[in-house]
């Protein structure tokens, strides 16, 4: 048994532990005995030692789970407020007026008084609310290690309330975390404690100041402190937008190449000060140790740092390791120090395009040997990269550019090549004196401009095959076959130019498969996002047309102090109805429907303008105000038309699929919310009511000219009791309403009055506040269900 089979079964035991039953450790022992009595002598051992540690690593996660078992999660429940005392363990990191940190409890009182001791410590997440600047500047002085003490609002973190978003709840739950703490900064004390973790965060802190220092441009010195000490937090939103739009994320993360640039630094000024060179290998593990720590000690940080001392160690005593059995080491070690690293993304896509690497760029450079070999390597280096990580982009962001082949090929090496070391240079001449760092620093920045400013334009191309449908669990099962096949083939000899022809024409099946040509047949598929007290609803017919109808909005603040204002501030449009739509693999809008002016409703759109194609807007056909008149001027710079329609205007996009055109009237005299679009779908003999923020004088007007009854109603305005009038309901009798409002929301939307009626006129009632996304699915064989949040 090797150790890369060690790790790989280790690994194998906890994903079975984590989405089986326990009852598969016995079924596993069972197998294994009954199959050891039909093989030969010399395979029983090895048979009984792989069945050994895949169960023992069951277990072991079993063990992990059960001493992480929260505590708290009962009062977290009800969420009451306790006194803690617990100690800080991650960086405070501060968005404006509010910091983020995690911390283990260790002890809670409800008086203040008496203290209870947790049997097993806990980690939440704390959100500390900042009132003043004094208390923002404050915040950014607190240490990991250092100590608390407050009352503070205990709560369960929400679950994901759209299909495919992120999922916060199972995202704390993999760091450990169940329980999260809200606290005002005026009701906390803090003990500082000179820790061996608060004196690497000064020191990465008081790095972070001295790039800030050499690199004048604000945008140039963020981006720096992320690409040299792995502090992400100050790269710009629209950069870190556009890196990952691209693929060129794992380029700001701490890596092996950052690992070995280090090492050949420390080796380098070791033996010019004439130590041997074995003790340098040894002080350099060490200060790779330190080096590790000082970047926050990130999963492919510590990866890293791990494997590149066992090679600097092998060294050493003069041995040599296969690289595979160095990854697996690395892995093995990392697991059993917390298991739950199994679901952190950086960790996978670490892992998994290192073993790309290590076993993918020795057969690549097989392939044309007649091209220069440093060219081959850069080549294979990149192929490899890009072929493993796509599963896992294509899974957790829906998002991978066909330009990030080329990208990567010409610029990674660039910024690894020229700015990494230069950034290094840099910081170490600044040691010495500033003016000897002017050279490195200029040279940097003009590389980087320089690489940015042609990188952002093609960041506003609209490329195809850009956004990723979510990926099937068959789909992912199949890819990782072929990862896994083609390897052990070309090891076997199959490698002959047929047979290439033939694994690319497999992984080209698997690239078209992974678009999802087919999946939606003569299905229409209508979502009622959740986005707060707001409305978004995405119609997607066959395979033909996708029309959106409106996207919510996210209502502007007050006049904020520039200390109070966050670094990436929530949008609706950015961060719900962007992320859904990419997880639906959409590119192109053939219709938008802004149904009214309200901000609520169509404030979500200027964000998707940019990145998406789109056939044509809707509109109600009044005078344009503020927002809407930005946003139709978006559309008119990008050449989109922009249209309205008349009673009784039909039209269809697929047989058994029409839309008919119900309200307003081009001259008619309503405004506000009464002048909303009112569109009717009837999709395989289903009618779906669509009312935006129509009110009562809106609703009298459809009656008036003959609404028929509908199967499905969207209820108008949240269900404020303005809308919704027995008059409506009794014309459209909708055997099913959904109702589109905020969990928690101020205005008390829906309005109990509005609910009675729903329930005298025998509707079902849907509710994203209480359910999340609602999604309908109506074919030819019916209609399909399906909310996001589990009814209560």
């Amino acid at each position: 048994m090797t150790v890369f089979g060690a790790g790989i079964l280790m690994m194998a035991g906890m994903l079975l532990s984590a989405y089986l039953h326990p009852a598969w450790l016995l079924v596993a022992a069972g197998l294994s005995a009954a199959l050891a009595g039909f093989m030969p002598q010399n395979l029983r051992k090895r048979s009984a030692l792989c069945a050994l540690i895949l169960i023992l690593a069951g277990l072991f996660f079993y063990g992990y789970e059960f001493l992480h078992r929260s505590e708290l999660k009962p009062l977290a429940e009800q969420e009451q407020r306790v006194w803690v005392r617990a100690v800080i363990s991650s960086p405070v990191k501060r968005d404006g007026d509010v910091a983020r940190f995690f911390a283990v409890v260790q002890e809670t009182s409800e008086d203040h008084r008496y203290w209870n001791q947790l049997q097993t410590t806990e980690c939440i997440l704390i959100r500390v609310k900042l009132a003043t600047f004094e208390e923002a500047k404050s915040v950014e002085q607190w240490r990991r290690g250092s100590e608390l003490v407050g009352r503070i609002q205990l709560s369960v973190p929400s679950p994901a309330r759209n299909p495919h978003a992120f999922d916060y709840s199972r995202y704390l739950y993999w760091q450990g975390v169940q329980v999260t703490g809200e606290v005002e900064f005026k009701n906390l004390r803090i003990n500082e404690y000179d820790t061996l973790w608060a004196r690497f965060q000064s020191w990465q802190d008081a790095g972070a100041a001295r790039i800030e220092r050499l690199f004048p441009d604000p945008e140039v010195a963020g981006y720096m402190k992320s690409l040299l000490l792995g502090l992400g937090q100050d790269v710009t939103p629209e950069m870190e937008e556009m890196y990952s739009y691209l693929g060129l994320s794992h380029v700001l993360a701490i890596s092996g190449l950052h690992v070995t640039l280090v090492s050949n630094m420390f080796m380098w000024c070791l033996e010019r000060f004439g130590i041997g060179r074995r003790w340098a290998l040894i002080i350099t593990i060490c200060l790779l140790t330190g080096y590790v720590l000082l970047v926050g000690a990130s999963s492919s940080a510590v990866r890293s740092g791990l494997m590149g001392g066992v090679g600097l160690a092998c060294q050493a005593l003069g041995a040599r390791l296969d690289g595979k059995q160095v990854w697996s080491g690395a892995l093995i070690v990392m697991l059993s120090f917390n298991p739950y690293q199994l679901w952190h993304i950086g960790f996978q896509l670490s892992f998994a395009v290192t073993l790309g690497l290590i076993i993918y760029v020795p057969y690549s450079l097989q392939v044309f040997v007649r091209v220069p070999v440093w060219i081959r390597t850069l080549v294979a280096v990149t192929f490899a990269a890009q072929l493993v990580s796509f599963p896992f982009l294509v899974y957790h962001f829906h998002q991978f550019s066909p330009l990030s082949w080329l990208v990567n090929l010409i610029v990674t090496p660039i910024l690894s090549i020229i700015v990494l070391p230069l950034g290094y240079i840099a910081i170490v001449l600044g040691l010495i004196h500033p003016a000897l760092s002017i050279w490195p620093v200029n040279l940097s920045s003009f590389v980087l401009n320089w690489v940015h400013k042609p990188l952002f334009g093609l960041q506003h191309l609209e490329i195809p095959f850009t956004y990723w449908p979510h990926p099937s669990w068959w789909w992912l099962f199949l890819y990782t076959i072929l990862l896994i096949v083609v390897p052990i083939l070309w090891k076997l000899g199959l490698h002959r130019r047929r047979d290439t022809i033939l694994y690319v024409a497999f992984l080209f099946i698997l690239l078209v498969a992974a678009r999802q040509p087919f999946s939606a047949g003569d299905e229409v598929r209508i979502t009622f996002l959740d986005v707060g007290q707001g409305d978004s609803i995405v119609v997607e017919i066959a395979n033909k047309k996708v029309y959106l109808i409106d996207a919510g909005g996210t209502m502007p603040f007050s006049t904020r102090e520039t200390w109070q204002e966050k670094r990436d501030p929530f949008e609706v449009g950015k961060d719900v109805v962007l992320p859904f739509l990419m997880a639906r693999g959409i590119e192109k809008i053939d219709r938008v429907v802004m149904t009214h002016g309200d901000m609520d409703h169509i404030g979500g759109i200027a964000a998707l303008v940019p990145r998406f194609a789109f056939g044509e807007v809707i509109v109600n056909g009044r005078s344009p105000q503020e927002k809407e008149k930005e946003i139709l001027r978006l559309f008119r710079d990008k050449g989109v038309p922009i249209l309205t329609g008349s009673p009784g205007q039909t039209w269809s996009d697929a047989p058994g699929v029409e839309w008919k055109w119900l309200h307003p009237g081009q001259t008619s005299v309503y405004a506000g919310n009464d002048a909303s679009v009112v569109l009717q779908l009837t999709a395989h003999q289903t009618t779906v009511l669509f009312t935006g923020d129509v009110e009562r004088n809106g609703e009298m007007n459809l009656v008036k000219n003959g609404l028929r009854p509908v199967d499905i109603l969207k209820v108008a305005h949240h269900g404020s009791k303005t809308s919704s009038s027995e008059a409506l309901l009794a014309a459209s009798s909708p055997k099913v309403a959904i109702i589109s409002a905020g969990a928690n929301n101020r205005y008390g939307h829906p309005s109990p009055d509005v609910l009675k009626r729903l329930k005298k006129a025998g509707s079902t009632v849907y509710r994203t506040d209480q359910q999340g996304a609602i999604t309908l699915v109506i074919s030819p064989r019916g209609l399909t269900w399906k909310t996001q949040i589990t009814d209560t």
